[in-house]
């Protein structure tokens, strides 16, 4: 196949090869790098998500309380509204003079 190619292209069949590997790879590395940013993403939130799931009775009593404890830390939320009623559900906005 190379003795038929045209003398440049058989003189420099080598570079031409190591080129197009070279290039090749950068976009193989490329397209790694995004799907593996892409699956961390996707696994920090689906951790946050189990997280949440799994402290939601004392998320709640986060928001009524203003202090609780969440993964054997102490928090007291600022700007809290102790008097908040979860239980009512969501309640339309009045509406606009």
């Amino acid at each position: 196949m190379v003795a038929a190619a045209p003398a440049w292209f058989a003189d420099n069949v080598a570079v031409i090869a190591l080129v197009v590997l070279v290039v090749v790879t950068v976009l193989v590395l490329r397209l790694v790098k995004h799907v593996v940013t892409k699956s961390a993403l996707v696994a920090l939130i689906a951790v946050v998500a189990v997280l949440v799931y799994v402290n939601r009775a004392a998320l709640e009593t986060c928001a009524t309380d203003c202090e609780c404890e969440v993964a054997d830390r102490e928090l007291t939320v600022p700007f809290c509204d102790s008097e908040l009623d979860l239980t009512s559900g969501i309640t339309p906005a009045p509406p606009r003079a």
